[in-house]
């Protein structure tokens, strides 16, 4: 049986923690993206690398911004 797969959108500290978790539990592995294309994967790479500390297989990847998920961000979108 294959194991579920989730995408996380939002590498901030909430998206990122909430991987961790999922990771940690071994629930899923995990797609994590953002509208910035560095922090999601250095942050990917390092829940990977703790992996053998915490003892879980899971695997989570840091991908960047896909249209299909999340649209880049043009000018002064913020509020």
């Amino acid at each position: 049986m294959s194991r579920k797969k989730v995408t996380v959108v939002g590498g901030g500290f909430v998206g990122s923690t909430t991987a961790q978790r999922i990771v940690d539990l071994e629930l899923a592995d995990v797609v994590l993206t953002d509208i910035l294309d560095g922090p999601p994967a250095g942050k990917a790479l390092d829940m990977m690398e703790s992996g053998p500390i915490t003892r879980t297989d899971s695997r989570a990847i840091g991908i960047p911004p896909r249209p299909a998920i999340i649209p880049r961000r043009r000018e002064a979108t913020w509020w």
